[in-house]
């Protein structure tokens, strides 16, 4: 092969003088924080030659091996043709996952505010959003990865790249580019909905609290009044008649009416 690949912890590393390297006529590119699908979160690295691409990466990445089974309709002129490939297909596979993640956002944006819901249904949402975020964080992480090493070959690609290869890489980062604005918006949104989920519960929680305090108030007039009533004087006037303990019943009743109205009229239930 002529040159030393480098290991997990040299790809893995964050600084962009890690994350670039020329070593004579080897480019060596590295994504440090690269999610393909729902699978884990592992470094991605691209060792290149004029002659030779070499891709290190410790799992299966489905754009990538999509891009192997085509090759045999669609042969590669040379190394950095396929790695620009590669990049391509991986652009636009975030691509993808981004279109997938905003239908996954509208869609329970409407769920939030044009359906009734319980409270079940709430937890159920929050569980989603917080998914929506794990997701477009790896899509981030992803894309601004390939966006700083196809940044660095638009301005310092090897001279022996290919005469259309500063137009390829030049497309690449505007596609960069928009996903990334793209994906800033998208959290926005993510954003906006998590706030509205735990708003709600919030005014869930709210509400029962409401139903408690003014089912302590309402509870007070009647309480007292029996509690005078049940007292065991000798002489209760009100309580003498025939028809008397009907009349406490009534008052007790509307006891309660009384500030169930009062509440009513505020707007408080």
């Amino acid at each position: 092969m002529g040159f030393a690949l480098p290991d997990r912890a040299a790809i893995g590393e964050i600084e962009f003088s890690s994350r670039v390297r020329r070593q004579g006529d080897v480019l060596f590119l590295n994504v440090p924080r690269f999610q393909d699908e729902d699978g884990p979160t592992a470094p991605l690295g691209f060792a290149l030659s004029p002659t030779m691409l070499v891709t290190l990466r410790e799992q299966r990445i489905g754009s990538l091996e999509a891009l192997t089974a085509g090759l045999e309709h669609e042969p590669c002129h040379s190394a950095d043709d396929l790695l620009l490939r590669m990049f391509d297909h991986l652009v636009g596979r975030l691509a993808d996952r981004l279109e997938a993640l905003e239908a996954a956002v509208t869609e329970t944006t409407r769920q939030v505010f044009d359906s009734p819901y319980k409270t079940k249904d709430l937890e159920r949402m929050l569980h989603q959003v917080g998914d929506m975020g794990r997701q477009l964080g790896g899509l981030h992480n992803a894309g601004q990865g390939m966006q700083r090493l196809v940044t660095y070959l638009d301005g310092a690609a090897p001279d022996w790249f290919a005469a259309d290869a500063a137009k390829r890489i030049t497309l690449l980062h505007k596609d960069l580019t928009t996903l990334s604005e793209f994906q800033q918006h998208m959290d926005d949104r993510i954003e906006f909905l998590l706030d509205s989920v735990l708003g709600m519960i919030n005014m869930d929680q709210n509400n029962v609290m409401k139903v408690m305090a003014v089912a302590s108030v309402v509870g007070i007039p009647p309480t007292v009044l029996v509690g005078i009533w049940g007292m065991n004087f000798s002489y209760m006037p009100e309580l003498k008649g025939h028809d008397h303990y009907f009349w406490a019943l009534g008052i007790i009743a509307l006891s309660v009416v009384v500030p169930l109205a009062w509440f009513r009229k505020r707007g408080w239930v």
